[in-house]
């Protein structure tokens, strides 16, 4: 999924819950459950590597930060 989000130049924070218990904590209070990769672009929330979903987040991402 980082290599997707590169590709289409989308910014993002990695947060790896293996190494963090603040990102894990984070995940849980979002999904109750620590499913990775999961992608959030305001509330929208994109699990799993699903390149339909993550085109729509990346389309939304570049109109945001177009001009």
């Amino acid at each position: 999924m980082r290599e997707y989000l590169q590709a289409h130049s989308v910014e993002f924070d990695d947060r790896n819950i293996r190494q963090s218990e603040t990102a894990r904590e984070e995940l849980r209070a979002r999904s109750e459950d620590l499913i990775v990769p999961m992608v959030i672009f305001g509330e929208r929330e994109v699990v799993g590597f699903d390149p339909t979903a993550l085109d729509a987040v990346i389309a939304d991402y570049q109109e945001l930060h177009s001009g």
